[in-house]
């Protein structure tokens, strides 16, 4: 069974789709991830692998961070 980040309509894997699809990132969407990331104190391994898709994105040039 699939935890909640990573299925469809979670807002992490929501956001982070978002984000890739766009190519970008902004600021706003970054504090809005991490305050959805850090919302119950832990980072569970479907949330660490949302957070990994979205930074290997970044990384390799896929999708641009905005200041």
């Amino acid at each position: 069974m699939s935890s909640p980040a990573s299925q469809p309509g979670c807002p992490i894997t929501d956001l982070v789709s978002q984000c890739i699809q766009a190519r970008i990132i902004t600021q706003v969407q970054y504090q809005e991830l991490t305050a959805l990331v850090l919302a119950d104190g832990t980072v569970d391994e479907s949330e660490r692998k949302q957070v990994n898709r979205l930074f290997d994105a970044i990384q390799v040039g896929r999708v641009k961070i905005l200041d």
